[in-house]
């Protein structure tokens, strides 16, 4: 290795720490932000903690940056700001951003579905978590539709059919088992299904400084898990592999 090499290689090792340490430093600061602060508060953190995680996108990918992925992650940037300002007077907006990153996570991983991998939505395993998923949103939808005026609706709906598109790539991508790190797919579908399911209740219906902490956790572990995923992942060809079944 010639030195030029060597130190091209200890800045990269340098710079990849110091992300490491900006999402980290940025996330527990959030967290006990939520726990002794106003909730208001969030306002000038976690946009920062979601902004550290997209610099750590960057700098993994390089040359490979999907725009879709940060068009999705600067949506979120302004939901969340939106969200701690006022989660009603900005409700329209948070639910229409949300969708577009959610939106623009299912066409990422529409490259991780092999042909004919659809097939597996009759795997009884996925049958079943799918019928979970829709019972979670129709019970969310239930509980909060007496608290929300009539014309928000629709971007309600736009919602919670973005959800459901994006947990149901998820699982599939999960069931049939050809990536090493699907799980970290799966732990982010569940977490941004348990902070998209939380938050509305919360804000709604029981506002909770416990369920605050706990949707602050879950929506910045379901983002770092999936950017983890789509970037520490690559695609595979239907001809690379064996169908799996059940």
């Amino acid at each position: 290795m010639t030195i030029k090499q060597l130190f091209s290689f200890n800045y990269l090792k340098q710079k990849d720490v110091i992300f490491n340490l900006f999402v980290y430093l940025s996330f527990i600061a959030t967290v006990l932000v939520s726990i002794i602060a106003d909730k208001k508060v969030l306002t000038y953190f976690m946009p920062v903690t979601i902004f550290a995680i997209l610099l750590k996108y960057i700098s993994l990918t390089k040359q490979n940056v999907k725009p879709l992925y940060i068009i999705g992650l600067l949506a979120i940037i302004v939901s969340d700001l939106l969200t701690f300002l006022d989660f009603n007077t900005h409700f329209k907006w948070i639910t229409i951003l949300t969708s577009l990153y959610l939106i623009s996570s299912a066409l990422i991983l529409r490259k991780y579905l092999l042909k004919g991998q659809l097939k597996s939505i009759l795997y009884f395993s996925v049958f079943i978590g799918l019928l979970l998923v829709s019972y979670i949103i129709y019970s969310v939808l239930d509980l909060i539709l007496d608290f929300i005026p009539e014309p928000m609706l629709l971007y309600i709906i736009l919602n919670a059919f973005s959800v459901l598109i994006f947990t149901i790539l998820c699982a599939l991508i999960y069931v049939n088992d050809h990536y090493d790190n699907s799980t970290i797919l799966l732990g982010a579908a569940i977490f941004c299904l348990f902070h998209i399911g939380l938050t509305p209740i919360n804000e709604f219906i029981a506002y909770n400084d416990t369920f605050t902490v706990l949707i602050v956790i879950s929506h910045v572990l379901s983002i770092y898990l999936f950017m983890r995923f789509i970037t520490t992942t690559e695609a595979i060809k239907t001809k690379d592999i064996k169908q799996k079944y059940f």
